[in-house]
């Protein structure tokens, strides 16, 4: 029985993504050769899944705009690829590789396709969940802890302090933590240790996003609390806000960087953001060829425009794939809110589709979304999609059986 439940393909799957994950900690710097296998080869996996998917399941909604928006993207990768153009970062000159455009989007969005397809062969169950979540906390630890000693041996400057973007690892592991309702110590444990390690990381877009996402997990956790667990769960969140207000007030007494980032924010520094924003909208907009303007300039046109990428979804899609691609996203957020909205029919998946909705469009406004979806969050996702469909289609077979 035992076998029955370890050695299966999803869970080869999840541990080749979470040996990917730690590439640099175990291949090296680079990752090698293998590191490149692997990625090729969960990338096919994926892939497979993808059509398999499409072919054999009747999927939720979100599912329909997340297909139109691979379909699109994989259109501009191909041309990108066949194109042979070079670009390079303005500043530091280095090579994007034609191939990365499509193979960031393949590793960050084909993923839930292949747990969602796990799901619905039952291999991805809630307990399998709850344990792989537990070594997800191990291994985002290793890759934040392993960023901050790659930043300290590069600094030239003596620092110490920086901003890990691994950070946002942990938001990822806010809406997984959701499927730990019926052990409530570890839900809060898990809690703190996300919220900390987002403060380490000092990036002020998780920071905020983490800190709204928590108070949403806290409010729903405490308002659908039965009458005999509200005690546990008031001492729980009270225990929760005092630890994260003592972390807040250490870092601001012995962080000179932390202060700085706060300093910064109150002053509305936005770390040149509002400069690519200007440059990219008054591209947009004041586009004259009318196929540019409607189909865009095609993958990574934004770095031929400006210095960096736009760390916003809407001006970078704007600019690469144009008003097509900008249509073609709002279908994908309307189609992933409209199934939200249908599954109240489980607090758990509400809440943590919610969860995931809320910090991938904030991520929207001042990030990278669609090409950063981690395994944590693809299989939370793919999980959450696969219990709906399983839901929708019991509820087609007894609309059937009545009549």
């Amino acid at each position: 029985m035992r076998n029955r439940t370890w050695f299966t393909f999803c869970n080869l799957y999840i541990l080749l993504w979470l040996i990917y994950n730690l590439q640099s900690l175990i291949f090296g710097k680079s990752g090698g050769i293998v590191s490149t296998l692997i990625v090729f080869s969960l990338i096919g996996i994926s892939f497979y899944h993808f059509v398999y998917a499409l072919s054999s399941y009747k999927m939720p909604k979100y599912m329909k705009g997340l297909t139109v928006l691979v379909i699109m993207f994989t259109i501009y990768g191909i041309v990108f690829i066949l194109s042979g153009k070079t670009i390079r970062f303005m500043r530091s000159h280095v090579l994007i590789r034609n191939y990365n455009y499509i193979k960031s989007i393949y590793v960050s969005l084909l993923p839930v396709y292949s747990f969602y397809v796990y799901t619905r062969k039952r291999m991805l169950t809630k307990e399998m969940l709850q344990k792989w979540t537990l070594l997800f906390f191990v291994v985002a630890s290793l890759q934040f802890v392993q960023q901050q000693r790659l930043a300290l041996a590069m600094a030239i400057d003596g620092s110490e302090e920086f901003t890990n973007n691994f950070g946002y690892l942990f938001l990822s592991m806010i809406p997984l933590l959701v499927f730990w309702e019926h052990k409530r110590v570890v839900q809060y444990i898990g809690l703190g240790l996300s919220i900390a390690f987002i403060l380490l990381g000092m990036k002020r877009g998780a920071i905020f996003i983490g800190t709204l996402s928590l108070f949403v997990f806290l409010y729903h956790t405490m308002n659908n609390a039965s009458r005999k667990q509200k005690t546990r769960v008031f001492i729980l969140t009270f225990v929760l806000v005092i630890v994260g207000v003592y972390l807040v007030s250490e870092m601001l007494q012995n962080s000179d960087y932390f202060n700085a980032r706060v300093e910064q924010t109150l002053e509305g520094n936005s770390s040149g953001r509002d400069q690519l924003y200007g440059i990219f909208w008054q591209h947009f907009i004041n586009e004259s060829n009318p196929l540019l303007f409607l189909f865009g300039n095609g993958a990574n046109a934004t770095l031929t425009i400006a210095w960096n990428f736009a760390h916003n979804d809407w001006l970078e899609i704007a600019i690469n794939q144009g008003l097509l691609g900008l249509l073609v996203y709002l279908y994908y957020w309307i189609m992933f809110y409209t199934t939200w909205k249908k599954s109240k029919f489980d607090n758990q998946i509400h809440l943590a589709i919610g969860l995931i909705l809320m910090i991938f469009f904030m991520k929207t406004l001042f990030s990278m979304s669609y090409d950063d979806m981690t395994v944590y969050d693809t299989l939370c996702l793919g999980y959450c999609m696969g219990k709906i469909s399983e839901h929708n289609h019991q509820m087609i077979l007894e609309s059937s059986n009545s009549i």
